[in-house]
């Protein structure tokens, strides 16, 4: 793989840095795409400014670098389901997707197109999720990875367009922002601020970042019969939101638990009160399976952030 040249769109994401470490580390090169901020410029990185709903921009930088691999990770996380969110979001998020897709087309030595999509994708469907079932997304985010997937899958079975989506559930760890609940929890928590949240009945599959990334490294070098598919990549293992709340607090101090304020929060409109996904298809085709459970994982970030406050 040192010889490698990968492209990584939403390098500047949470996940995108944990994976930019780990190759950098690996001594691969690597050529990454930004909207904004200083070029960067370490070793074995090479940084480009360049928006990617710009169709020519991002056609010509492709055609400059030729990457062997492509992943996409870059996305607008609006979880909204109002039909402004659906029209901008879905439109910024499809539109990037298609630009790099086209210009990818024309590349002789592309390797594999990385696709990193959500089990927001599946929605309504029935659980636990399964990479063969029909999907019904709620929101806009949901709905722009899925018609993302499906334009894959169609160019494989057309083109034989080397592509695979890796459809994750909710992905956490250290570094992560305080949009997603467990971060914004952990810091609340930390801070000995009150923590207002819903009666948490939700069951969400929770898989620590380290086992996403390696899942990616995974798909780099795994065989052909990978192209063409969806794989599903979570824990396999939900657990209530309440009793992760309780969890977390227990963890950082018994204390803490008095600042967890149930049901003080509405649920969202049309909320999913059941992320649940089998994952058997990614231990047969990669050879992987996760590695970090829940309670391991958020002691490691909870760790990470007193750490990082010291």
């Amino acid at each position: 793989m040192q010889k490698t040249h990968i492209f990584i769109t939403g390098a500047n994401g949470f996940v995108g840095r944990h994976l930019l470490r780990m190759l950098i580390a690996r001594k691969i090169r690597v050529s990454i795409a930004v909207r904004s901020g200083p070029e960067q410029n370490l070793p074995f990185l090479e940084s480009y400014k360049v928006d990617l709903t710009d169709k020519i921009k991002v056609f010509d930088l492709i055609n400059f670098l030729k990457p062997d691999y492509v992943i996409h990770l870059a996305a607008k996380k609006n979880r909204n389901n109002n039909l402004e969110s659906f029209g901008n979001d879905y439109n910024a998020n499809f539109l990037m997707a298609l630009n790099l897709i086209n210009a990818c087309r024309n590349l002789l030595n592309l390797k594999r197109f990385v696709f990193l999509g959500s089990c927001d994708e599946y929605g309504f469907g029935p659980r636990p999720y399964s990479e063969g079932q029909n999907e019904f997304p709620s929101n806009a985010y949901g709905l722009s990875k899925l018609s993302i997937s499906k334009l894959l899958l169609s160019l494989y079975h057309t083109d034989l367009f080397p592509s695979i989506v890796l459809r994750a559930s909710i992905i956490y760890g250290p570094e992560q922002n305080d949009e997603m609940f467990l971060p914004s929890l952990i810091h609340s928590l930390l801070s000995d601020k009150d923590f207002q949240m819903t009666l948490g009945e939700q069951f969400r599959d929770f898989v620590y970042i380290n086992d996403v990334i390696n899942a990616i490294i995974k798909v780099l070098s795994a065989d052909e019969r990978v192209n063409g598919k969806i794989i599903n990549i979570g824990f396999g293992v939900s657990h209530k939101i309440n009793h992760i709340a309780e969890m977390t607090a227990n963890l950082i101090a018994p204390t803490a638990l008095r600042r967890l304020k149930f049901g003080e929060v509405e649920y969202r409109p049309n909320e999913i009160m059941d992320y649940s996904l089998k994952i058997s298809l990614a231990s047969d085709l990669l050879g992987w399976n996760p590695k970090v459970n829940i309670e391991e994982g958020i002691r490691k970030t909870v760790n990470h952030l007193k750490k990082s406050n010291e």
